[in-house]
């Protein structure tokens, strides 16, 4: 099975991603936007340690997404959340993506999970 996340983290800001996985099944996670594939990584293994992926890039193009393929997965569950990151004063000044997705039935939501923050990029 595979799914399309659309990330809000824009064009120009720097971010950074943390992706994890504890599934039996194949995982492949892609991070990608209308013009470059930022990381592309899979690992089947029920073991969390070690990581699936962890890196860094400036956003170049516009339409951020994660794609995520999880083989003979008959269900992929999970709603991405969204936030803004702001100052005390209430300016945004990053964003910050999270999704945790379930492949099976056991219902711990550990099978893939990934973590992106951007911060507005300052040169």
């Amino acid at each position: 099975m595979k799914k399309e996340f659309n990330v809000n983290i824009p064009k120009g800001y720097f971010m950074s991603w943390f992706i994890t996985t504890q599934a039996a099944n194949k995982v492949t996670v892609t991070i990608l936007d209308n013009g470059r594939q930022y990381m592309s990584a899979s690992k089947q293994s029920t073991g969390i340690n070690p990581p699936l992926a962890c890196g860094y890039a400036p956003v170049e193009n516009d339409g951020l997404r994660v794609v995520v393929e999880v083989k003979k997965a008959a269900q992929l569950l999970g709603t991405p959340h969204s936030h803004d990151i702001t100052t005390d004063e209430g300016s945004v000044v990053g964003k910050e993506f999270t999704l945790c997705l379930e492949d099976y039935i056991d219902g711990d939501y550990n099978d893939v999970v990934i973590s992106i923050i951007g911060w507005k990029n300052k040169g």
